[in-house]
Order: C-alpha cells, then sequence, then structure tokens
C-alpha cells in the first residue's frame, strides 16, 4: 500500500462503518443499516484500510469474515468510538440545562437520610429537572432499570448486571451500634476478638446491608441473627435500644436519626474499616445516558459537600 494512504488518518466514520460490517457480516447489510450505497461503503473500507496498512476483511462464501488484523482491532475501535461518544456527550450536556421528567430508583438505606437533601439543592440548580422517586431493595432496582421501570437507580456495589453503566459515587462507613447496657459499651474501640459469639441485628436478606455483616460475622465467629431481622434501620434501632443485639449501621443513617438522647453508643471496630460504595447506574444506550451521567456527577458533588465529614471519595482501583 502507497505511502500516501498511509499517512491519511482514519475517520471516526470510517471506524463506525468497519464495526458494522463487523457486526453484520455483510457489505450490503451494512451499507442498509448506515443508509448509504455499497460502492460508498466500500471505497471508505479501502481507504481505512489504507490508512491502517492492513486488511480488515476477507470474502468467503459464509460472507464477509473479520481478517486476524480485523479481529484483534476490533475491541480496541469499539472501545474507542465509546470513549469518542462519551466526549461528544459530555460537550453535548454542558450546552443544556438539565429538564426532563425521569423515573429514579433509590435503595431505602439511602434514600431518606441522604437523596432527599440531595433532592433540594439539585431543584434549585435545575428547576426543569423532576425526579419520581421510588425505594426499592438492590435486586429490585437492578431488575427495574432493566425493565424500563427506572431510567436511573441509586444503589450499592456489587451489581450484578453488566449491561448498564455504573459510576461509583462515594463510600460510606459503617459503625457498631449496641445499647449503653451492653457488656461491650465500656470499650472506646472494638476489636474483632470482641465479637465472638455476638449476638447481631440485620437488615434482611434482600438488602446488601445483610450479606455484607454476614460475611463479617463468620469472619469473627458472631451470630447473625436470622429470626430477628428488620426491614428498615429505625426498626433496627430500636431493636438495639431493647439490648437485643448490636448492629453496624451506615454512617448516613446515624447522622441523621441516632441522637446523644439515645440510650446508645457508636464504635469502630479496629481490625478493619467497614464501609460500603454507593454507585448511580443507568442504561448504556438510554437516550439522556449524557444527562445521567450529569446528574451522577451532580450528585456526587452535593452529597461530597454535605456530608464532606462523613463521605470518602472512591478509590477508582476499588470501584
Amino acid at each position: 500500500m502507497d505511502q500516501k494512504a498511509k499517512s491519511k488518518q482514519p475517520s471516526i466514520r470510517q471506524l463506525q462503518y468497519f464495526v458494522n460490517i463487523a457486526m453484520s457480516s455483510n457489505f450490503r447489510k451494512a451499507a442498509q443499516k448506515l443508509n448509504i450505497s455499497q460502492p460508498t461503503l466500500t471505497s471508505q473500507i479501502a481507504t481505512l484500510e489504507g490508512a491502517l496498512g492492513v486488511k480488515l476483511f476477507e470474502r468467503s462464501r459464509a460472507g464477509t469474515l473479520l481478517s486476524p488484523a480485523g479481529r484483534e482491532l476490533l475491541p480496541l475501535v469499539r472501545q474507542l468510538l465509546e470513549q469518542f461518544q462519551q466526549v461528544m456527550d459530555q460537550v453535548d450536556s454542558s450546552h443544556k440545562e438539565l429538564s426532563g421528567t425521569f423515573k429514579i430508583g433509590v435503595s431505602p438505606t439511602i434514600g431518606p437520610y441522604l437523596f432527599s437533601k440531595v433532592l433540594i439543592e439539585l431543584h434549585k440548580r435545575y428547576p426543569r429537572l423532576k425526579l419520581h422517586v421510588r425505594e426499592g431493595v438492590p435486586q429490585e432496582l437492578e431488575q427495574g432499570l432493566d425493565n424500563g421501570d427506572y431510567d436511573f437507580i441509586l444503589t450499592m456495589l456489587p451489581m450484578h448486571s453488566s449491561e448498564n453503566r455504573v459510576r461509583a459515587l462515594f463510600v460510606e462507613p459503617i459503625f457498631i451500634v449496641l445499647s449503653q447496657d451492653h457488656p461491650l459499651a465500656n470499650k472506646e474501640v472494638l476489636e474483632g476478638k470482641d465479637l465472638y459469639n455476638q449476638e447481631v441485628l440485620t437488615m434482611d436478606e434482600r438488602h446488601h446491608l445483610h450479606r455484607q455483616i454476614a460475611t463479617l460475622c463468620e469472619r469473627y465467629t458472631a451470630h447473625a441473627q436470622r429470626k430477628f431481622t428488620s426491614n428498615s434501620l429505625n426498626t433496627l434501632k430500636q431493636m438495639v435500644i431493647m439490648n437485643m443485639g448490636i448492629a453496624f449501621m451506615p454512617g448516613l443513617y446515624i447522622r441523621a436519626r441516632i441522637t446523644e438522647d439515645d440510650p446508645l453508643k457508636v464504635l469502630n471496630l479496629r481490625d478493619e474499616k467497614i464501609n460500603r460504595t454507593h454507585v448511580a447506574s443507568w442504561r448504556k444506550n438510554a437516550p439522556s445516558r449524557h444527562l445521567f451521567q450529569k446528574i451522577s456527577y451532580d450528585i456526587k458533588t452535593i452529597a461530597m459537600d454535605i456530608f464532606e465529614d462523613i463521605l470518602e471519595e472512591v478509590n477508582t482501583e476499588d470501584a
């Protein structure tokens, strides 16, 4: 291939054509989908191959197949096009005021204690943005997002679907809460060995918090109560007040609902830092995905500003 062809940079459109042909395994079908003529498509791919210096496709009776070089390049090109689209979405969103009506799903262990405050600030910034908020446990939120019941959800890691865009927002610490009458209440900090044989009250099994605490109980040989699980943090608090056991509770809830007048003590676990990572998620191909990206950024910055003494930045290596 001549040096002049090699020196020309591929265009985004040519790369899009390459991906479409690879998906269709047929030049004619790809041309129909792209709404261009087949000779134009053939010419553009020839120009792309000249610029790259490799053959991308092989013709056979089975159709148009990727060449070995094409197979290696395809995932890289798709990643490049996705990143390009993110750039365009970001530029587009920066010129638009957030507006529209969207269905938001939030976890009941965060909604009343964080999102209610965040909503007030979001409304001040974007008065034309209307959010219909409904609570649901994590599995229901993910299923609802997949089914179209929600446009956007706020939940916790881990998430089980790989089909949605996930943006880590912040990390929330979890503390041990116990009655002032509990034998461990005379300590200022707890160690793992203190949890041996302790009765630990938890949320019911539908919540991520239950699974997280159940794992901790196994590690420290504590007893995760299955008979007296709770479906709300408020109920869990009342059970702890009655000294039915100890509980692990999120920092945002403690700040909002546990006061100096409550006969409770809040302690750290010295052996390890217990926390949970909050995320925003939306469908990858949602028409308003650029708006959701902007909303998720605003939720993060507003929450970090309001609760700077509790929330922590996400370590991107762990998110």
